[in-house]
């Protein structure tokens, strides 16, 4: 088994939820969105005022069994103040979706999660958003090794001034955090 075929649910549960208890502190009302729900254990110990989650996986949690991507366009994303986008890899797709729709107001928490290493692909969204897409296939662990600081420069270029995370290091680079959408 290679390891960017290592695929685990909630690895670190206890510093996902810490992550989210942070970034979530200061609400009076907290209205989540898990783009990833699995088994709903990341927000079952945690006070919520309202909860939605998804996951393609069938019988996993209490979820709408579909597919993210497909149906993040169809979602009325003005009645949530939080989004939980802790999927496997970095979803480049689906940040860019979040932070160019309108109806993610001023204020609204993103939770991400990022797990990549030298070996993990980078998703074509971020090839095509960086453009290196011809010159990914010459070397693409030198780009991938880069995936995280590509995020970063992704918020920054999208008007995200301040970012809250940790990591970690062992076989794979691991980022959770948060930041607040302010336009």
């Amino acid at each position: 088994m290679n390891q960017q075929s290592t695929k685990t649910d909630n690895k670190s549960i206890a510093n996902k939820i810490f992550i989210r208890k942070e970034a979530i502190k200061e609400l009076t009302k907290v209205c989540v969105l898990d783009l990833f729900a699995g088994r709903n254990v990341l927000w079952s110990n945690i006070k919520t005022d309202k909860y939605f989650g998804i996951d393609i996986i069938c019988n996993k949690g209490k979820n709408l069994n579909a597919d993210t991507r497909k149906i993040i366009e169809s979602l009325d994303l003005a009645v949530f103040n939080v989004i939980d986008c802790d999927s496997y890899g970095i979803a480049f797709d689906l940040y860019q979706k979040l932070l160019s729709r309108k109806d993610v107001k001023n204020g609204t928490i993103i939770i991400y999660t990022l797990i990549t290493n030298e070996m993990t692909n980078i998703q074509n969204a971020a090839k095509k958003l960086f453009n290196f897409q011809h010159f990914y296939d010459k070397a693409p662990s030198l780009f991938n090794a880069k995936a995280i600081e590509f995020f970063y420069e992704f918020l920054a270029n999208s008007g995200i001034k301040k970012v809250n995370f940790y990591s970690i290091r062992d076989k794979f680079d691991k980022h959770y955090g948060y930041f607040v959408v302010d336009r």
